[in-house]
């Protein structure tokens, strides 16, 4: 296809007209607003961590919505939309007012865009008991997708991919009463079988002494995620109050993301406030050796060429453990306190985990507690024979009925090492090497007014394996909604944030060294959301971003821009989403990272590099009442480049695509 060449006249005038559309729109629409929230969640962070698996959360949390009438503080803190001061809210209400019958008393108590969000997940109907005899049914769901990319990448083309050009995903769950079932199969483009990766989880929930009981594929979480971290799905820079760990729990695995879940049994038995988590996992996992010692555990999932395969499963991963929890839910204080205690090993030393044989022991302290409306939280945790302490505490504190605040400090160890740790961090989750402070705060300054922005310090011991020195940082980011009417809904987010990096230099004599090198990047997006009827809502968004590093001999600044027009349209059965961006930026550093509609249960992350144009079209359609249908069908054409991608995954040509067609039956 031919592609029409870039030029700086035509780039200022893209800017200029999208600039005039947002204005003309922005002044002409016609009311009613229906905001896409999952989205706007994704698309906050440039690293928004494993939004799949809470896409996966929030589908089952659909099916099996929270009794909002009887819910505890954490079982409603599973919604990444919701506050601990809100969820208090609720409790409050329940206990002064009675039942919450629907989402008008839900808004007059979270306020009308929270009530949004969460209510889908919600059930305010009051339970009723269940006697023995009664019917129970069998409800089902099955999900497939396959994806094919044009041209194939030149590994599937020399034979260094072992497989063929396609991707093929296939999920099925059944319920039945207070069991669940999920089995799932996934084979990647280029991997040669097609049971590449298959996860099969089996759920049961108690009402007695057993409350839980997972077999199979399962994940563990418990305190901030120090030890065990495995359902943190969000990470920094997502929200503004989301710091704390959510609910810890025991649940059955069922993302198609191939590692970060143990393989084995779990349970979990009460009495009273007494609640145990008991778990062993016996599992084989991905990893690379040198020398007899383990030095990085793969997690990819790739198995496409020879290196790959033989890499595939080449580690026994066993670990056992036990969380023991206090649960306190009357009086002036409620919430739960903890302590954890994990042992692993691996078939050979493990290098990050201090090498030696045998058994790695670790250990942790937590509390999550909430005080009248003020929540705080933490966790202090040790690992290894040395006992490497790392630790984060902080408090969500409501400063009026409207203003929302959190505040935290870390600080972990640079030998920390747990491999299932998900802690709150800036540059990874795995609790080790950073310390930080923290704070944040959201605003409802008006009915339809919200803002939110944080601000964090960290500091890095060690910068990385090539530079030891230790480095420090800052980021700042601002949030901004402002719903003009119910039809028309302006985003605006503002980021500085300043971080040293290691780069690899070379001198004149032509030595190479490593160095630390400052980046300064600033970046503006806004977004114009509009609802033109009934059936067609706009979005239209406009985002700049400008990088300047400081090298020992000079400073280099480079910039970004990307802007891009959105149509959804939704008729009875038909739902249709198209885009249609435009991007330049000069570097790698100045890249600009966009979330993308995609199948459902698909988080989609692009990152725009280079100069060029993006086009999308995903159709939906229900065509019976219990089977949908979606394709999606993506194009970008590059003015810079003649292939896309490198290696293996070259692709011979300058405007690759791809197709993603799946279906649903639910029974």
């Amino acid at each position: 296809m031919h592609f029409l060449l870039f030029s700086r006249q035509r780039s200022w005038l893209a800017i200029a007209f999208c600039a005039l559309f947002l204005t003309v729109r922005f002044c002409f629409v016609a009311p009613a607003f229906a905001a896409d929230d999952l989205s706007i969640l994704a698309d906050q962070s440039d690293t928004p961590g494993d939004v799949e698996a809470l896409l996966e959360e929030l589908s089952f949390l659909q099916d099996r919505k929270i009794a909002v009438n009887v819910a505890a503080i954490d079982d409603l803190l599973v919604l990444p939309f919701l506050s601990p001061a809100d969820a208090q809210r609720i409790v409050d209400y329940r206990r002064t007012k009675g039942r919450i019958g629907g989402k008008a008393d839900l808004a007059e108590i979270v306020g009308d865009d929270v009530a949004e969000q969460i209510a889908p997940f919600l059930d305010f109907s009051l339970l009723k008991k269940s006697f023995p005899g009664d019917p129970v049914a069998v409800e089902g769901k099955w999900r497939t997708r396959w994806f094919q990319e044009i041209p194939p990448r030149k590994g599937i083309g020399t034979g260094a991919y072992a497989g063929d050009n396609y991707k093929l995903y296939n999920r099925i769950q059944l319920s039945y009463g207070d069991i669940f079932i999920s089995a799932l199969q996934e084979k990647d483009t280029g991997e040669p079988d097609f049971d590449d990766f298959t996860s099969l989880s089996f759920n049961l929930t108690g009402r007695g002494l057993l409350r839980q009981l997972v077999v199979g594929n399962f994940t563990a979480t418990t305190g901030q995620g120090l030890l065990l971290g495995q359902s943190r799905y969000l990470s920094k820079g997502v929200q503004p109050l989301d710091v704390s760990l959510r609910k810890g729990a025991l649940k059955p695995y069922t993302s198609s993301s191939e590692s970060g879940f143990m393989q084995g049994a779990g349970m979990v038995i009460g009495y009273g406030p007494i609640e145990m988590m008991l778990f062993y996992s016996d599992n084989l996992v991905d990893a690379s050796i040198d020398d007899g010692m383990i030095t990085t555990l793969r997690t990819s999932g790739y198995h496409r060429t020879l290196s790959e395969l033989e890499h595939r499963d080449n580690i026994s991963e066993q670990v056992a453990g036990f969380n023991l929890r206090y649960l306190i839910e009357e009086g002036p204080v409620s919430g739960s306190a903890g302590a954890t205690v994990i042992s692993y090993r691996y078939d050979l030393p493990f290098e990050d985990a201090g090498a030696h044989d045998g058994w790695y022991d670790a250990a942790s302290l937590d509390f999550n507690l909430m005080a009248g409306s003020v929540n705080f939280f933490g966790e202090a945790a040790v690992t290894g024979r040395e006992r490497y302490l790392s630790w984060i505490a902080g408090a969500a504190i409501p400063l009026t009925a409207t203003i929302e605040s959190v505040i935290a400090v870390r600080d972990y160890h640079s030998r920390y090492f747990s491999p299932f740790a998900g802690a709150f961090a800036e540059r990874a989750d795995d609790g080790a090497n950073e310390e930080g402070y923290y704070v944040g705060i959201e605003a409802r300054l008006l009915k339809n007014l919200r803002v939110g922005a944080y601000y964090d310090i960290f500091r890095f011991p060690e910068l990385s394996s090539y530079y030891g020195l230790p480095s420090t940082g800052d980021e700042a980011k601002i949030f901004l909604t402002w719903k003009q009417s119910p039809s028309v809904t302006l985003d605006l987010l503002l980021q500085n944030q300043y971080k040293e990096k290691a780069k690899k230099l070379e001198d004149l004599s032509g030595l190479e060294y490593y160095t630390l090198v400052p980046l300064n990047a600033n970046r503006v997006r806004l977004d114009l959301i509009t609802r033109l009827s009934r059936s067609l809502t706009m979005k239209t968004r406009g985002e700049v971003k400008f990088v300047e590093g400081t090298y020992p001999d000079e400073t280099d600044h480079s910039k970004g821009w990307l802007l891009y027009e959105q149509a959804a349209w939704r008729k009875g059965p038909l739902k249709l989403t198209a885009r249609y961006s435009r991007f330049h930026t000069e570097n790698f550093d100045s890249a600009i990272y966009v979330y993308e509609n995609d199948l459902p249960l698909v988080f989609n992350l692009k990152s725009y590099y280079g100069r060029g144009e993006a086009f999308f079209a995903l159709l939906s359609m229900e065509l019976m009442k219990n089977f949908d249908l979606s394709a999606r069908y993506e194009k970008a054409w590059y003015a810079n480049r003649d292939v896309y991608s490198s290696g293996n995954d070259l692709r011979p040509t300058s405007s690759p695509s791809s197709w993603h067609v799946g279906c649903a039956l639910r029974f």
